[in-house]
């Protein structure tokens, strides 16, 4: 019974938001590609079991992408060549060693996103980017999670993925990197150039295995679709960051 309401909530996610509806994921994965194409070294921070090689190296070219996590378990699942557990707080990497950072639906999981935003900046090439995914902080999601302990999360994440065979993760959340505002002033002390914060409302999925509940959610969803170009409404957030290549030469200067 459960799956069979699973399916009919997935139909009708994919009749009220078509596939051809602008999607976080999907701008993610399209910008991850159209940088990877022209850098030789990716960091993917928080990688987990997700391998960016196929995406990233889809021209046949050679270059490094780096799956970092914390997780060792969960890197021996990653099926790409390089891999380094670490923290994302001391990267174990050079400074200026790397021409493209990824990361999604990791920020929100930082206590101390500054800390690793001084990191990333750190290791980039004059030039490089950060490309970030994740929640609005502000959104029911996460105004829910704050008021919910982790074990709840653990059980709504089980219930998503029970039948899929997908493993169910839940881990701590901030938000303290979670909003436009709070991406420009961070970013921005640590020392990047924000090149963009695109906003996205897509088709609810914490609730795709609830009958009724999800047709409700869907409502939800289309409301703030309408609304977002008034209000700003959004759920979801992918900001793409830049360290200037003035950066060098300016603390170069300032420093003699």
């Amino acid at each position: 019974m459960i799956q069979f309401g699973r399916k009919f909530n997935a139909k009708l996610n994919d009749f009220f938001f078509p596939r051809d509806l602008p999607r976080y994921v999907t701008r993610f994965r399209d910008l991850t590609r159209e940088y990877g194409l022209v850098s030789s070294t990716v960091l993917h921070v928080g990688a987990g079991r997700v391998d960016l090689e196929p995406l990233v190296c889809s021209d046949g070219r050679a270059r490094r992408v780096l799956a970092l996590d914390l997780s060792f378990e969960d890197l021996r699942d990653n099926a790409g060549s390089l891999k380094i557990c670490g923290d994302a707080e001391a990267l174990p990497l050079a400074s200026k060693s790397v021409d493209l950072i990824v990361a999604e639906h990791v920020f929100e999981h930082f206590p101390r996103p500054l800390t690793c935003l001084n990191e990333c900046f750190r290791v980039l090439k004059d030039g490089g980017r950060l490309v970030v995914s994740g929640p609005n902080g502000w959104c029911y999601v996460a105004l829910l999670a704050r008021l919910t302990p982790l074990g709840f999360h653990q059980l709504v994440h089980r219930a998503q993925r029970e039948g899929t065979g997908e493993k169910a993760d839940a881990f701590p959340t901030f938000y303290r990197f979670s909003s436009p505002r709070a991406m420009r002033r961070l970013a921005s002390e640590a020392g990047f150039r924000v090149s963009s914060i695109e906003k996205f409302i897509a088709e609810p999925c914490y609730t795709i295995f609830l009958p009724v509940v999800h047709v409700v959610f869907i409502g939800l969803h289309l409301v703030m679709r309408v609304l977002k170009p008034v209000f700003g409404f959004h759920l979801n957030t992918v900001a793409v960051f830049e360290k200037p290549i003035a950066a060098a030469a300016s603390t170069q200067i300032s420093a003699s």
